[in-house]
């Protein structure tokens, strides 16, 4: 499904925030795997829930975490999550990555005022879209990284 492809690009950006955070702390280099892959983990939850919307059968989540998988190594939407990631403000990191095609950005608010939107008809729940939400904070809003790892959280009832 092209939309899980698309998805991707707000989950890779969302990912290698880790990677700025760790860059910025201990240095290029030092990478951090746990908060990489809690994010990734976070990033695939969020893109079945979003794949369902949209109509998809949620097996269509093996094309985007393909996609997501690769993406997150390289190209343009890891270097503006690490930008970010260290600190800059999406117009610091827009400046810097001055002339590049980012549409990680582009599809990240679409998507994010979407969901908005649906949550303001209570047809889902805020509660299931925590990072693409930050993400669009940090884009919309210019807000810093502060990635919401407590929203993570899932309770199953037994």
């Amino acid at each position: 499904m092209e939309s899980a492809v698309a998805l991707k690009n707000i989950y890779a950006l969302a990912v290698t925030l880790a990677v700025g955070i760790s860059e910025k702390k201990e240095g290029k280099g030092v990478i951090h795997y746990n908060s990489q892959a809690a994010l990734f983990g976070q990033s695939v939850r969020e893109m079945m829930k979003l794949i369902k919307i949209l109509g998809g059968n949620e097996e269509n989540i093996v094309f985007g975490a393909g996609d997501l998988y690769v993406t997150i190594f390289g190209g343009r939407t890891r270097k503006i999550g690490v930008l970010l990631g260290k600190g800059f403000n999406i117009d610091e990191a827009l400046d810097t990555l001055k002339g590049v095609t980012l549409e990680s950005v582009v599809i990240a608010g679409r998507a994010a005022t979407a969901v908005k939107e649906l949550i303001g008809k209570n047809k889902i729940d805020r509660k299931d879209f925590p990072l693409l939400l930050h993400v669009d904070d940090i884009i919309t809003n210019k807000a810093m990284v502060d990635i919401p790892w407590d929203d993570f959280e899932i309770e199953r009832e037994l």
